[in-house]
């Protein structure tokens, strides 16, 4: 028997995976023509329906939900296009919910997806335990970049610690050991495990860590902007930053040159994330790059085998997905003493 995502299936026929949806569960929906159109190409080509998106499509569940902090965020948003593109080849129907970090916004939205009996849920960083927790009660629930009680609740998450080492490391083999790190928001694992391996790095080259070279930010191009304007009061500036995303690392750079301090030259500059950033920068940003299509499909695997399977499905997994530095423009070798620009 030939096997066909719903999405290609739809192709073949000419129509909307929507379409074939109906077909299948509510045939009285689809005019006559078109219905028998597609009911006879799944007699010829022995199509038959994913059972995931038949379980998922019953009356008693209905689609996935994926949470996530900031969608205006680039790397939540290639989140959000993976995972929809996922759900969609499957024929899965899918509610992205923006919380925008509002406690009020996570309930409003959780309610609603009970009372409509989601079948399963995708929570990324950022989203609240209790909001996390509820769910557990109700359906099927995995995390990305998120950690809650480990053995209790499914998690994807990228390898944050050795990227924040490797990065740090980097720095330090140029030469580098005023290495300041714009954090995150308090208490996300995330930036956590990079700031852990940022000072195990420190720790490893015999490098004294200074309080006053972390800078709390919140993940957003506006927080790289304050960070430098805080790390340039100090009476000894940094000569390399990390900062915890590509977001405040493109805050930062802008922030430097719009000041007339040259990336790399006077400051060197990794970010994390390797999200696309299409501006006027011409320097390509030394960045960890995450795996976020491995980010997504081992979540979105996980979540549909919990689905499929119940309370069958065995003990919850932990997938730790490797990062990756990769080296750009914005990095140089200290040699000698660094003078400082002239600020306009």
């Amino acid at each position: 028997m030939s096997r066909y995502t719903i999405t290609e299936f739809a192709k073949i026929c000419g129509t909307s995976p929507a379409t074939v949806s109906r077909v299948l569960n509510n045939p009285e929906l689809v005019a006559a023509p078109l219905r028998k159109h597609v009911e006879e190409k799944m007699k010829e080509l022995g199509y038959k329906p994913n059972p995931f998106a038949s379980k998922l499509s019953s009356k008693s569940s209905w689609g996935l939900a994926l949470f996530v902090f900031d969608i205006l965020n680039p790397f939540f948003a290639l989140i959000v296009r993976r995972i929809s593109h996922l759900a969609m080849e499957q024929g899965i129907p899918l509610t992205i919910c923006d919380t925008e970090n509002n406690a009020d916004k996570e309930r409003i939205y959780l309610d609603y997806l009970l009372d409509n009996k989601i079948a399963g849920v995708i929570f990324a960083e950022g989203i609240s335990l209790p909001t996390i927790e509820r769910a557990q009660h109700y359906t099927e629930t995995v995390l990305i970049d998120r950690h809650s009680q480990e053995g209790f609740v499914s998690e994807v998450s990228s390898d944050n610690y050795t990227g924040g080492r490797q990065a740090t490391e980097y720095l330090l083999q140029l030469n580098h050991q005023r290495i300041a790190f714009i954090s995150g928001p308090e208490n996300w694992p995330s930036v956590e495990d990079r700031f852990h391996g940022y000072r195990d790095a420190l720790d490893a080259y015999g490098v004294p860590f200074h309080p006053e070279l972390v800078y709390q930010g919140d993940l957003r191009y506006e927080s790289g902007i304050s960070a430098i304007e805080y790390f340039l009061t100090l009476p000894e500036w940094p000569t390399a930053i990390f900062s915890a995303n590509d977001q405040m690392a493109y805050g930062a750079m802008s922030k430097a040159r719009h000041l007339n301090i040259a990336i790399p030259e006077d400051i060197s500059l990794v970010g994390f994330d390797d999200i696309p950033f299409h501006n006027f920068f011409q320097a390509n940003l030394t960045t960890v790059k995450q795996d976020i299509p491995a980010l997504c499909e081992n979540a979105f695997s996980i979540l549909i085998g919990k689905v499929n399977n119940g309370s069958q499905g065995g003990i919850e997994k932990r997938v730790v997905v490797p990062t990756t530095l990769k080296i750009g423009d914005t990095c140089r070798k200290l040699v000698g003493s660094v003078k400082r620009p002239a600020i306009r």
